[in-house]
């Protein structure tokens, strides 16, 4: 049963009344969302499917999102603000394209970069994102993420980049932030 006592859109008891008042739009508007048809414009569908879940009705298998891959993102904490604002950012922009981020955290004592990224692959990840990671230290050996490219893992680098990994990177330039600043 849902949340407000209503029951599950899969029983045929959900009103369309309700849906549309909380959608904002008529019951035919519903009626053709829910039965997949045409005619209903991409933000009053969306709308529609927003009400679904505030309502606590199930989505018709038609209608519910199929992911199209994992994408781990490896975050060493979130005690600093910085690195939840990635990771809602990532998640944000990964769901948008229809991939479902796993993020995977680090914390004194847990488990490492390396450990999450073996469980990672071995969950089939479409590719990872590594933020203030390994490759940012440079007294840490790249071979990892090198080795991740050869097997056809797809990586994303922020913040810290490594001249011998050909991955995208995201990255400041230190060294030219603190020359700007310093003239400044």
């Amino acid at each position: 049963m849902p949340p407000n006592g209503a029951a599950p859109l899969s029983s045929g008891t959900a009103r369309l009344t309700d849906i549309a008042a909380q959608a904002g739009v008529s019951e035919a508007t519903v009626s053709r969302v829910l039965n997949g048809k045409p005619g209903v414009s991409s933000a009053t569908r969306q709308a529609v499917l927003v009400a679904l879940d505030l309502m606590g009705y199930e989505r018709p298998q038609r209608l519910r999102q199929r992911s199209n891959g994992l994408v781990g993102l490896v975050i060493p904490e979130l005690d600093n603000p910085i690195f939840p604002t990635f990771a809602q950012a990532f998640e944000k922009a990964l769901s948008q394209h229809g991939y479902t981020p796993v993020l995977c955290t680090q914390v004194p004592g847990g488990v490492v970069e390396d450990d999450f990224t073996e469980l990672l692959v071995e969950r089939g990840v479409s590719g990872i994102i590594f933020v203030s990671g390994l490759h940012a230290d440079t007294t840490a050996r790249s071979d990892r993420y090198t080795q991740l490219i050869g097997q056809g893992v797809p990586i994303v680098l922020l913040n810290g980049h490594a001249d011998d990994v050909p991955a995208p990177f995201i990255s400041p330039d230190d060294r030219a932030a603190a020359r700007l600043a310093v003239q400044h």
